[in-house]
């Protein structure tokens, strides 16, 4: 067995391919857990390329391969006991990269990543799949071929997460292109993206052919049950305060806070994570993850390890904890919408400066005016696709300048309206209207956050004399022009190929999106636009749709989406302001 670094060339630069076995599972990584973290590390490696720093090295994690016997001069042939949803992003990741390069004309750059995903025509040996250096399981391998624009049909594979973070990864390419060439040379965007792809990694360890890849796979994955940092700081608690009894002094021991399920890759509990975040708040500083006891054992010597001490920490820990699981299970009504959205943006980052305001001397009104600047500083940033990666220092650092807790929340909109750096810009107006407008947000977020930007406009439309404030929860996005769309019910105005593309972007725009129930929404399909505005005005109660009936064109073409996405963006920023707008 061997373990080395390898980089893109090194593993995929020759004729190779890595198959993975039928005894692995589907393609299961998703947008929130890992296709958004690794866009983020892209764009920060390639921000240093493009500033003319060497980018960092960003290794993706380990694999673990097996070589196969394979004739002389034919494709060196590889299993994948451990790692295939890395290998298999990766390739996703250089595809879609590699696929708006063509399209934008940076053939060049296009070329050098193609020979990271195909391999050469001599090596096929009759088999077009042998093009293909990632094989996957064969439950994949119809939305695999389509995905890496093999000719396959998608019907049937609509919903595959492989078809899904193909249009990902081209959709932030795009925008990363449309962003840097507003401002800079559109080659050199490209070549920073490049650069950042080559930067990346994985620690490949070589298995020896003694070595049993199904053994190797189950120890890999065996289902153990390490100490965690929760029971390392828990049993110093007790050692320091001379005791054994666990009341009193550690009071996360129901089944919420040990629960492990459902949170993502690291799939720890609530108690390790609020850990986290107590120290961050407590330290004012990022605490890594898994390093919590280390942190932990640093913030009691500074405080000095007296029995009366680790009392009020404990003490602390215990009333902090409280506020942490009011805001996990939502059950604080007083901010139950911010925490709704919040969930939704999935921004673990804030809790320590959440945690903060709600723990502290903050005025309850300053409280309220600080989340709602916090909300549309966030908000604002997923509509415009920036990431995620700089919240935590950032946030972090919020918390010692919010003083005093008096003037907070002004101390607060001017910090967020102060920030220049791309990482913690606060998007303009006018960048939201570009985004409306043009970016094809059907793709480019999450129906969950989608969702979340239509529902908190209709919820603004709402007045004290609607029925309610509060808009139907589970409704379903419907495109008012269908993705489907055909020239009979919805003819172009002419048949040029400049017109389609104009649709082609249209289409997923959010001014050609509505909310509808899921009975409208499956009666509404591909109908015309006549019968749609018909039935949406017999049958929808919502005053987005209200708007769409009594004010929207009798043609739905390009120009009423435009003219509507111009009109909703005008309602976004009502609901979510620029910090210290008049809004």
């Amino acid at each position: 067995m061997d373990a080395k670094l390898r980089h893109p060339s090194e593993l995929f630069s020759a004729p190779v391919r890595y198959e993975i076995p039928a005894f692995q599972r589907q393609y299961v990584w998703n947008q929130e857990d890992q296709w958004e973290p690794l866009w983020d590390d892209i764009d920060q490696l390639a921000q240093m390329a493009l500033q003319g720093t060497q980018p960092e090295r960003h290794f993706m994690g380990a694999v673990v391969i097996q070589q196969e016997p394979a004739p002389t001069g034919s494709i060196q042939r590889r299993t994948v006991v451990d790692g295939q949803q890395r290998l298999t992003t990766f390739q996703i990741l250089v595809h879609a990269i590699k696929d708006v390069f063509n399209d934008r004309e940076h053939t060049v750059p296009a070329q050098r990543l193609e020979t990271l995903v195909e391999n050469g025509k001599i090596f096929l040996d009759g088999d077009p799949d042998n093009a293909f250096k990632v094989w996957p399981t064969i439950k994949d391998r119809v939305a695999f071929r389509y995905a890496m624009g093999k000719n396959s049909s998608a019907t049937g594979y609509e919903k595959s997460l492989i078809i899904q973070a193909h249009e990902y990864f081209a959709g932030q390419t795009e925008n990363w292109l449309d962003e840097l060439s507003e401002t800079g040379d559109p080659d050199d965007a490209a070549g920073a993206l490049e650069k950042a792809v080559e930067r990346l990694g994985f620690v490949v360890i070589d298995l020896g052919e003694a070595d049993d890849p199904h053994v190797i796979f189950e120890t890999l994955n065996a289902r153990g049950t390490p100490l965690r940092q929760s029971d390392m700081i828990k049993n110093k608690i007790l050692h320091l305060a001379r005791s054994e009894e666990e009341d009193g002094l550690w009071p996360f021991k129901d089944d919420w806070w040990n629960d492990p399920s459902g949170r993502g890759v690291q799939h720890r509990p609530p108690v390790d994570l609020y850990l986290n975040h107590w120290l961050t708040l407590r330290n004012r500083a990022e605490i890594k993850a898994f390093d919590e006891f280390r942190a932990f054992d640093k913030y009691t010597k500074s405080l000095g390890e007296s029995q009366e001490n680790i009392y009020s920490i404990a003490e602390d820990m215990k009333e902090v904890g409280n506020i942490f699981r009011d805001i996990e299970q939502k059950r604080r009504t007083d901010i139950a919408k911010f925490l709704e959205r919040r969930s939704t943006m999935n921004v673990g980052a804030v809790t320590p400066l959440l945690l903060y305001l709600l723990s502290s001397d903050v005025p309850e009104k300053t409280v309220a005016n600080c989340l709602k600047a916090i909300e549309s500083f966030l908000v604002r940033r997923v509509i415009c696709g920036y990431g995620a990666k700089s919240y935590g220092r950032f946030f972090v650092g919020l918390i010692s300048k919010i003083k005093p807790a008096n003037e907070a929340d002004k101390i607060l909109l001017r910090s967020l309206a102060d920030q220049t750096a791309q990482g913690t810009l606060c998007p303009s107006d006018e960048d939201l209207r570009e985004r409306f407008v043009k970016a094809p947000l059907y793709q480019s977020l999450t129906q969950g956050r989608l969702s979340m930007v239509l529902t908190g406009i209709e919820e603004h439309l709402r007045t004290d004399r609607s029925e309610t404030q509060e808009a139907p929860r589970k409704l379903h996005i419907e495109h008012i022009m269908p993705q489907a769309w055909n020239d009979d019910n919805w003819p172009l105005p002419d048949k040029s190929a400049e017109a389609a593309a104009r649709r082609a972007r249209a289409i997923h725009t959010i001014g050609n999106l509505t909310l509808v129930s899921k009975k409208l929404n499956s009666s509404l399909s591909n109908s015309p636009w006549d019968r749609k505005r018909r039935e949406l005005g017999k049958y929808s109660l919502l005053s987005l749709n209200k708007h769409l009936v009594n004010e929207g064109r009798r043609v739905w073409d390009e120009d009423a989406i435009k003219k509507r996405a111009e009109w909703l963006c005008g309602q976004a920023v009502r609901v979510w302001p620029y910090p210290g707008s008049d809004a």
